[in-house]
């Protein structure tokens, strides 16, 4: 198998530009694109028909009648190869179903999301073919659903510090394991679950504690489920606790190779973060459409309260994260679909970016509304809720922030202390440090990769050339960062979350220009129908591309600014005060010494850790 290309984002830490993964704007198929078409209008009439969101909402479940529903249209195997009962569509296109499914209702979204993004995705990636074979079928009719199991009481973003663990039986046919697990999607009802495990395994003639992947079914002995959780939102779909007391699973359903486990979930969490982003365009798209219908009705002094600036303003915001939004989410499953080029880095910065992007949202949008916005039974209220959790799971966004600012900085990390060691012997290094001095070239005349001007619309130049330039900065942020912290930035987590927002931005600011770029082309050589727009096609005239165009523009300027923020506070003298205020929260169990009740306040002694367990 070809080493995929390096990743775009990776490259961007280097100040390098690569227009061969950034052009052109990713397209499904005419045929695929087609099918998805017809597909959704069939899922909308019977969503519009069937689902009462706000009844989900108060019941706190998904009516049977529904689920049924769903099934005859073929949603839980839209994804699954075709060979295996599915409709085996791409990432892209199964991610425009996933827009519209979460903008419709997030508790379905999530029933699907699980079932598909992360549950059975690890057999679909890792599985035999008789594992392939006897779990993919029913998964795609819907008959069984799916769910990930991997988050446990203790351990929760630190993936690799989970403690369920299974040890292989005596006779060698069974792994028994013992543990638990928190915060199931599909827990209470799935019928196959992919489940992580720690397992002994031999490395370089040691017996060390790895990850392994394992296919659960309910039956085995020793399985058991907790209680359905009740959430704040969400309420539709459903989360539970699971048990492991002593359980038998047969060695033929371990998936991947033993210790292969970590490996397998961090592939399945970039599906599950993809999907995110895309339900979160969803969800921005259908946030600016209610907003705009209340300010075009609600009145006010004489007048819509759309006629006033400061609701404008919040509407052009919501359009330009929209645009985005949708932007990144498709250039990501793009990359997927490809499969020449990582995408690990892409897929978190997809999530973390589109997950606020909803909050910002959700948040505009009962500030539009008022006081309705606040109650019921208008839907505001429950939108806000349910998207709080687009932040939380497939890997909170403050630890996708430390995995994008750590894992783009490694490289040149690595990189600066070779250098080191060739200043120290430069006659034995001097085609390292050759190659060095044309690095620092490129990166002082904006460059880095390939030269993509030649590319570039003249509509697009100026905010290309932005993109170039802020590459560079990274570059140059990241060099100084690891020089004035060297292995100690692991710890400046401040620090390392503001390199990683500028890497996150660049990456969007990115997407949204390929897209852009790509309606131009598509228009003036007369293909307007075939107009790739987040993964499809549209009619598109003159008028048309000059809005998207001021949304293009507002956009890369909204992206400017946060970028140039997170570059001018990298070094923030605020930082040691804030550890410092921190330190003394913590010291006093949260009480401010402005506080009069914390002299009041009975210290409690903790006992030590293992004491309390």
């Amino acid at each position: 198998m070809a080493t995929p290309k390096p990743s775009y984002t990776r490259q961007l830490f280097g100040g390098i530009i690569d227009d061969s993964i950034l052009f052109p704007y990713p397209r499904i198929p005419d045929e695929e694109d087609e099918f998805v078409n017809g597909f959704l209008a069939k899922l909308k009439d019977f969503c519009e028909t069937h689902v009462d969101r706000a009844w989900i909402d108060e019941h706190e479940r998904i009516p049977e009648e529904v689920v049924e529903g769903l099934r005859e249209l073929g949603l839980f195997g839209i994804s699954i190869p075709r060979e295996y009962g599915g409709m085996g569509l791409s990432q892209s296109a199964y991610c425009r179903v996933f827009e519209f499914v979460n903008g419709y209702d997030v508790g379905l979204a999530i029933m699907l999301g699980v079932h598909l993004s992360i549950g059975i995705k690890g057999i679909q990636i890792a599985g035999t073919e008789e594992q392939k074979r006897k779990y993919l079928p029913k998964a795609a009719t819907g008959e069984w659903f799916a769910s990930f199991a991997l988050t446990e009481p203790g351990a929760g973003s630190d993936a690799a510090g989970i403690t369920t663990r299974a040890v292989l039986s005596d006779d060698g046919s069974h792994w028994i394991l013992n543990g638990s697990k928190i915060w199931i999607g599909n827990g209470s009802f799935s019928r196959v679950l992919v489940a992580f495990a720690q397992t002994p395994v031999e490395r370089d003639g040691e017996t060390v504690d790895r990850v392994t992947a394992f296919i659960l079914e309910p039956e085995m002995e020793g399985f058991r489920r907790g209680p359905e959780l009740r959430k704040m939102g969400a309420r539709g779909s459903n989360q539970s606790e699971l048990y492991f007391e002593n359980l038998r699973v047969p060695v033929e359903n371990v998936l991947g190779r033993p210790g292969d486990g970590f490996k397998i979930a961090m592939q399945v969490l970039n599906s599950g973060r993809q999907g995110l982003s895309a339900g979160a365009a969803g969800g921005v798209r259908r946030c600016l459409a209610m907003a705009t219908e209340w300010a075009k009705e609600r009145e006010q002094f004489g007048n819509p309260i759309a006629r006033y600036e400061l609701i404008q303003g919040k509407l052009a915001a919501m359009a330009a994260d929209a645009y985005t939004a949708e932007s990144v989410a498709f250039f990501t499953t793009g990359l997927a679909d490809r499969g020449d080029v990582d995408y690990a880095l892409e897929s978190a910065a997809a999530k973390v970016w589109s997950s606020e992007a909803l909050d910002r949202a959700v948040d505009e949008l009962v500030q539009i509304a008022g006081g309705r916005g606040f109650v019921k039974p208008y839907p505001y209220e429950r939108m806000y809720r349910d998207a709080r959790i687009t932040r939380i799971f497939e890997g909170t966004n403050e630890i996708l922030r430390v995995f994008v600012g750590l894992s783009g900085m490694q490289e040149t990390g690595e990189y600066l202390r070779q250098i080191g060691k060739a200043l120290r012997e430069p006659i034995k290094q001097i085609g390292l440090l050759t190659e060095f001095a044309g690095d620092r070239m490129r990166m002082a005349l904006g460059r880095g990769g390939p030269a993509i001007e030649e590319q570039i619309h003249p509509r697009l130049r100026t905010h290309f050339d932005y993109l170039i330039d802020h590459a560079r900065d990274l570059r140059v942020s990241v060099d100084r960062v690891i020089r004035r912290h060297g292995r100690d930035i692991v710890e400046r987590q401040f620090v390392v979350a503001r390199i990683a927002d500028m890497a996150i931005e660049l990456y969007v600011r990115s997407a949204v220009l390929s897209r852009t770029q790509a309606l131009l082309t598509a228009l003036e050589r007369g293909d307007q129908e075939t107009a790739p727009m987040a993964g499809t096609r549209l009619r598109l005239d003159d008028a048309g591309m000059e809005e998207i165009l001021r949304v293009c523009d507002l956009a890369c300027q909204m992206s400017g600014l946060r970028f140039r923020t997170a570059r001018e506070s990298l070094h923030d003298t605020r930082d040691e005060l804030m550890r410092s205020v921190a330190a003394d929260v913590i010291r006093a169990d949260g009480a401010l010494a402005s506080d009069p009740e914390r002299t009041q306040r009975p210290r409690v002694k903790r006992r030590p850790r293992e004491e309390s367990q």
